[in-house]
């Protein structure tokens, strides 16, 4: 039996993935809102009652559903929030923070300059220098989940980036 599992198995397809995308389910979806948008996530598709969707520019792609979501698109991953989902029975788990930072996501930009002057980010950790060419600012999103934040290193971004705040280098 187990060789003949091992013969299907290795004849198996593997799928042509395309993109990643994260759901995240929140507590708010006004503030979660207020929070991607206000770091530049791009709203590629929106659900929910009229009254929601008519929040949104008109060309956004939209559906009906009994609870509001967001997908954003980020180069060609997305992050969805949303309020609820039918595939959930537990409602619960969009009322908890997430307090583990075993998952995070994990964002590039060209400069971290930007979150500083952001009033809804909260930079709680040291910005890191690191060794194999990064500089990095870790925060959460309003329901705990944890964004970090990657600038490719020049002298320039971290001259920029030392005005603003304290950098912590890491080494081997």
């Amino acid at each position: 039996m187990q060789g003949k599992l091992t013969t299907v198995r290795s004849k198996m397809e593997k799928p042509n993935v395309t993109s990643l995308g994260i759901h995240l389910k929140v507590k708010d979806i006004n503030k979660s809102r207020k929070f991607y948008e206000s770091l530049g996530f791009k709203t590629t598709f929106v659900y929910g009652s009229e009254e929601f969707k008519s929040t949104f520019d008109k060309n956004i792609a939209t559906a009906p559903e009994n609870y509001p979501g967001i997908t954003y698109k980020v180069g060609d991953t997305t992050i969805e929030i949303s309020e609820d989902h039918i595939g959930i029975k537990d409602k619960s788990v969009f009322q908890e923070m997430i307090k583990s930072s075993k998952v995070s996501a994990v964002v590039h930009v060209s400069s971290l300059a930007s979150l500083f002057s952001n009033p809804l980010v909260e930079i709680k950790v040291p910005v890191r220098h690191y060794y194999w060419g990064t500089i990095e600012a870790v925060f959460r999103d309003p329901d705990g989940f944890v964004l970090v934040f990657i600038a490719p290193y020049s002298d320039e971004e971290f001259a920029k980036i030392s005005k603003l705040t304290k950098i912590e280098k890491i080494t081997k």
